[in-house]
């Protein structure tokens, strides 16, 4: 089986978050089934360093009246030998960010998007390797299915391949003019309401929706909520109509360079099976690091997130001063986004300056460093499709507190007298009161030494690996090739 995967971002390549981390591991999980898996992405200023061997044979892009010149090359997925394909034009793709810069998102995203998902399909004409299965990730390579359809539209042929689309936040859908359908180059048929146009403007999430053989979400549950109003982000009819193709599949985590046990970022490695000591080091050395007091035997609860609504960081806010009054738990928190949250923690931090540690910005080390010194892990989603967070914290022993939503319902077993397997804490309603009881309910947990010891130790068990995830890609490839989900 010959599977392509198109996405604007693969790690370590080029990312700026879950995506990207994503199709820079499921594609190795897959490879060691005996796929043959290859990627395609843009070229852009990030990736310029690279060890990349062009194409002698340049393509001519045809999107709409226009002509994009374009350069393919193609380098490998780190030690293990996956091609990846790099779409080359500097005009489009040589710019400081993959979607945006300093003044918002650019303006032509839509032919950048375009550029990526048609380049999908004509790859073959350059490479001589035509896939079986085209896997275009989130909304700049949702439009791949539909070039894929445009190959036999209205021809007595059949097309050379089927395609899947994976929806990672269905927040992100790749909203333009419904005039910059024109120029994307693709049949006027598939610009009405069961194609690309959704209230009024192209939506090319949607376009990708109507178009592909198959659709897959990040969790099973949140494969469930997308069909509702309250998770749909407008396009719950859209994806309740084509409910027959859509399934959930939890996205697992590389667990060669997530493993606690031989983590360089990390002051001391933790055994899964044997953690106290570990976990005690690692803990006084975050406290230093965050300047808080490296002797406090006060439970330690941790966030690493992008500081935006649908993280949930504002109800913390809310409920961090009672905290503080009522509680001995100290907190440290990494994060960016929000101007406004931003401050407020950082107004925190200096009332609080024995209890509170606060890191604006990015450190993957630090990152890394909270997992494993942590005793419970924050993440209080307002929607979560996935989320790797409550995954990474559990691999390094942070117990995660998360709302009952997406992919945190799907990994996160809750604690109760009843449950031998729990594995954290679940929350059900996004409001600071529903969110302050089940944190002070963690914090009694601590308090008994032999329990939390017990969740701790099933929090380290919990199955996070690609393995399980890639069997059932598999059989939707399988799916959408109709044939067989076991081959004999």
């Amino acid at each position: 089986m010959k599977v392509l995967f198109v996405s604007p971002e693969v790690s370590p390549i080029v990312r700026t978050g879950g995506l990207g981390d994503v199709v820079g591991s499921l594609p190795i999980a897959l490879q060691a089934m005996g796929i043959d898996v290859r990627i395609l992405c843009p070229l852009h200023r990030q990736c310029k360093e690279m060890d990349v061997r062009f194409f002698r044979k340049k393509l001519g892009l045809e999107l709409g009246a226009q002509t994009i010149p374009l350069r393919i090359g193609q380098t490998t997925l780190g030690k293990f030998d996956i091609p990846v394909y790099v779409v080359e034009n500097d005009a489009l793709f040589d710019r400081p960010g993959i979607y945006a810069d300093e003044e918002g998102d650019y303006t032509d995203n839509s032919t950048r998007a375009c550029v990526l998902s048609k380049s999908a399909v004509l790859l073959e004409k350059v490479t001589g390797w035509t896939p079986e299965v085209f896997h275009a990730h989130d909304w700049m390579a949702a439009p791949t299915a539909a070039y894929l359809n445009q190959l036999s539209f209205g021809k007595k042929v059949r097309k050379i391949g089927k395609s899947v689309l994976t929806i990672h936040n269905l927040e992100h859908q790749g909203v333009f003019s419904q005039l910059d359908f024109v120029l994307s180059g693709l049949p006027p048929e598939y610009s009405g309401i069961d194609g690309f146009e959704h209230q009024g403007s192209m939506n090319l999430l949607k376009g990708g929706i109507q178009h592909a053989d198959k659709i897959t979400t990040v969790s099973p549950t949140y494969a469930s909520e997308v069909r509702t109003k309250a998770f749909g982000q407008g396009l719950e009819e859209s994806l309740k109509y084509r409910g027959a193709d859509l399934v959930g599949i939890l996205n697992g985590i590389d667990q060669d360079s997530w493993n606690p046990q031989r983590d360089p970022a990390l002051p001391s490695p933790i055994d899964p099976l044997d953690p106290s000591d570990g976990k005690k080091a690692c803990k006084r050395s975050l406290l230093e690091e965050m300047k808080l007091p490296p002797g406090s035997r006060a439970p330690l609860f941790g966030v690493v997130s992008r500081l935006y609504r649908q993280k949930g960081l504002d109800l913390l806010l809310r409920i961090l001063p009672s905290l503080m009054s009522n509680s001995k738990a100290n907190f440290v928190i990494l994060g960016s986004g929000d101007g406004k949250e931003e401050q407020a923690f950082r107004e925190l931090a200096r009332a609080y300056p024995s209890r509170i540690g606060v890191f604006i910005g990015f450190d993957d080390g630090l990152a890394r460093r909270i997992f494993a010194g942590t005793d419970f892990f924050l993440m209080p989603s307002r929607f979560e499709p996935c989320g790797l967070a409550q995954q990474y914290a559990m691999r390094y022993g942070s117990l995660p507190i998360g709302r009952r939503t997406g992919g945190l319902a799907d990994t996160i077993i809750h604690y109760s007298r009843s449950t031998k397997r729990a594995n954290g804490f679940l929350f059900e309603n996004a409001n600071p009161s529903s969110f302050a009881k089940v944190v002070n309910r963690a914090i009694r947990l601590f308090q008994n030494p032999r329990k939390f010891a017990s969740i701790q130790g099933n929090a380290l068990q919990s199955p996070c690996s690609w393995e399980s995830a890639a069997k059932q890609y598999a059989d939707v490839y399988r799916w959408a090739m109709e044939i067989p989900s076991k081959e004999k």
